[in-house]
């Protein structure tokens, strides 16, 4: 009977030790904007932060473009080969597969590095967007 008791305590803590996959998604988000955010400015575009939104279990990543990507008018233009290259990153992407096996959402927001006031473009991919 001492075994059984042992045995369900053991039990009891470690499954009270495990983090649900949303406190993951909310430490991973916080720890790359910690140490990360902003990055380094790359193809004319910077990643100010990642957070995450438990209620709508949503990663969002807030980036800015800078110089000759910083213009209206370049994104107008792009605006599907953009919205085809996110969607590509997020499908091709072997460290978002748990979050994706769970039904999250990622939803970018694109500013203008010279006004970060001027959103150019903001876009939330969901499992009927990448599971197709």
């Amino acid at each position: 009977m001492k075994k059984l008791y042992i045995l369900i305590a053991l039990s009891l803590l470690a499954s009270s030790c495990q983090k649900s996959i949303e406190d993951r998604a909310e430490q991973e988000a916080r720890e790359y904007t910690e140490k990360l955010c902003p990055t380094p400015i790359q193809n004319y575009t910077r990643t100010d932060s990642l957070t995450f939104d438990r209620e709508s279990k949503t990663f969002n990543y807030y980036t800015s473009l800078f110089d000759l990507m910083d213009d209206e008018e370049i994104i107008k233009a792009n605006k599907q080969q953009l919205h085809d290259d996110l969607l590509k990153a997020i499908v091709s992407s072997t460290q978002l597969k748990a979050y994706k096996d769970c039904g999250f959402s990622f939803r970018y927001i694109i500013r203008s590095g010279k006004n970060p006031r001027k959103i150019h473009y903001d876009v939330k991919y969901t499992e009927k967007d990448y599971q197709k």
